[in-house]
């Protein structure tokens, strides 16, 4: 019997499926999913959510992945989703008070 193939999240363009949750009052994207560089810095990934959300600097944020871990900054998007990808895709949680942790 083969075993079921390894899902690589980087795709063909060198980008990864991104999908935003919300968690708590934090409010709800109307689109939740993007492509972002692989080879970007999470901090990327803040920034994009925090413009989406329309937040300013001092607005907190929280983003989680496996609604327990909060990834660094400076963490490269590829590293965190070879390790937290499901199917493929990079499943970050967000809210505006801590949730997790």
């Amino acid at each position: 019997m083969a075993s079921p193939s390894k899902v690589d999240p980087v795709r063909e363009d060198g980008k990864v499926i991104v999908q935003f949750r919300n968690a708590g009052s934090a409010p709800v994207l109307a689109q939740q999913k993007f492509k972002l560089p692989a080879n970007a810095k999470f901090e990327v990934a803040t920034q994009l959510l925090r413009s989406k959300l329309g937040l300013t600097p001092q607005d907190s944020l929280f983003l989680y992945c496996n609604s327990a871990f909060a990834p660094p900054p400076d963490e490269l998007i590829h590293d965190v989703a070879q390790c937290f990808h499901v199917g493929g895709i990079l499943v970050l949680n967000y809210c505006t008070t801590p949730a997790w942790g």
